[in-house]
């Protein structure tokens, strides 16, 4: 529900009270308005409260992608670190690999000038060294020398290849570590993407929630305002149906005071006649008659009889107008013939309301009886009223109990009033006797 409709309901309530000179409230159309409300209050905390829960998991979803976001950071930099400490000694290792190999060259370049010169001055063989020495001592000496030369140099030529070959292992491995880092922070960088992805998406997610709660709160805000305007509207007709029933009461109970005096007033009169009548000695004039009393129609239809079977009203039937039951069904008119229906006595304008729901199936002037209209029930069931001052349905209306029908006015006779009928297959019944 919304403005529009509560203020089209304010707005009939007002019409009705224009039409009538009084305020004439039906509670039973806000009363079903305000159910809506508060049905439609209660489905919109039960989304709300629904979506805050899904907010609060993508609330928790945000926290644990910043979470594993820092965590990977953190494994980023870390490997990072590791990568750099791995290349600064790997670039060591190469750096002393390269010297090695820069001694064995040297090295070897040095053994092979010694050879070299041994060999052009004629010591390159060991028994020719020999024999030309004057000094056999000398050459002995000479030739030990000369072979541990030759020994310290090829050890460390061995010595520094096998350096060159732990240190080309040792510079592999790390190269391989590197690989291998490197592939671990690709890892860490798809990773990280995925996880800020994902918290994109939370947070996208988290927005969309956000603005759609509070658009809801804002329409509960206004939906709560309406509920209170309703139950303002439902308090205000309730306390003047309360005050039309107080009215009803105290004009029923001065009808009866003023019934009670005029029947006193009667007796009184009519004991008089019998004394004076006895005292000439005449006899006592006859009984007058007395008058059925006047029965008033104070509980009119209202929109609890909506959506009921019509059959299932018999015996809680109420009648369609407030007033003075001045004509009984089975009772004698004036011109002679009985009534098939009551007649109810109101003022001009009264409001006349359906008594079950419906369709109309004439509305028209009828020959008689004024404005007519007539209601099929279902079932065989038929409602006639007529007497209207003003109709506002007509042919084929589908209609509610304790809809407006229209308002009361006079029949074709003069006399002021509704006359209300009750047919089941054509056949007429007392009103009277389906009513609470």
């Amino acid at each position: 529900m919304n403005k529009l409709l509560l203020l089209s309901l304010l707005a009939a309530a007002a019409n009705v009270a224009a039409a009538t000179g009084k305020p004439q409230p039906d509670p039973a159309a806000p009363q079903r308005d305000l159910q809506a409300v508060r049905k439609e209050i209660t489905t919109l905390q039960q989304d709300i409260a629904k979506k805050e829960v899904v907010r609060q998991q993508a609330a928790s979803a945000i926290a644990e992608s910043e979470e594993a976001l820092q965590e990977t950071h953190q494994a980023l930099s870390a490997l990072e670190q590791k990568k750099g400490s791995s290349s600064n000694q790997l670039e060591q290792y190469q750096q002393e690999l390269q010297a090695i190999r820069f001694k064995v060259a040297e090295t070897r370049q040095r053994v092979g000038k010694l050879l070299q010169g041994s060999y052009k001055r004629g010591q390159h063989d060991a028994m020719a060294l020999m024999f030309n020495q004057a000094d056999p001592n000398q050459a002995g000496r000479d030739l030990t020398y000369y072979t541990h030369i030759s020994r310290a140099q090829q050890h460390l030529i061995e010595k520094l290849h096998e350096q060159e070959i732990q240190l080309a292992a040792v510079a592999e491995r790390l190269e391989d570590e590197l690989v291998r880092l490197g592939r671990l922070s690709a890892d860490k960088v798809r990773e990280k993407r995925q996880l800020q992805a994902a918290k994109n998406q939370h947070l996208a997610q988290a927005t969309q929630l956000d603005a759609s709660i509070k658009a809801q709160q804002n329409k509960l805000l206004q939906l709560k305002e309406d509920e209170k305007q309703l139950s303002n509207l439902i308090a205000r007709i309730n306390a003047d149906i309360e005050r039309r029933r107080q009215d009803a009461m105290r004009k029923a109970a001065e009808r009866k005071k003023a019934r009670e005096e005029a029947n006193r007033l009667a007796a009184e009169k009519r004991r008089q006649q019998v004394a004076e009548a006895k005292k000439q000695g005449k006899a006592p004039p006859p009984e007058p008659k007395s008058l059925p009393p006047v029965e008033s129609v104070d509980e009119v239809v209202d929109g609890s009889a909506a959506g009921k079977a019509f059959r299932s009203l018999q015996g809680r039937l109420k009648l369609p107008v407030s007033g003075d039951i001045a004509g009984r069904f089975g009772a004698r008119r004036g011109e002679g013939n009985s009534w098939k229906g009551i007649y109810i006595r109101t003022a001009p304008g009264t409001p006349v309301r359906a008594v079950a729901d419906g369709t109309v199936v004439y509305a028209d002037w009828l020959r008689g009886f004024g404005n007519a209209m007539i209601v099929d029930h279902g079932g065989g069931y038929l409602t006639v009223y007529t007497g209207f001052g003003t109709m506002v349905r007509g042919n084929g209306a589908p209609i509610r109990g304790g809809d407006v029908l229209g308002t009361s006015g006079s029949m074709e006779s003069g006399e002021t009033g509704l006359y209300f009928e009750l047919r089941y297959l054509g056949r007429p019944i007392n009103p009277l006797s389906w009513a609470r």
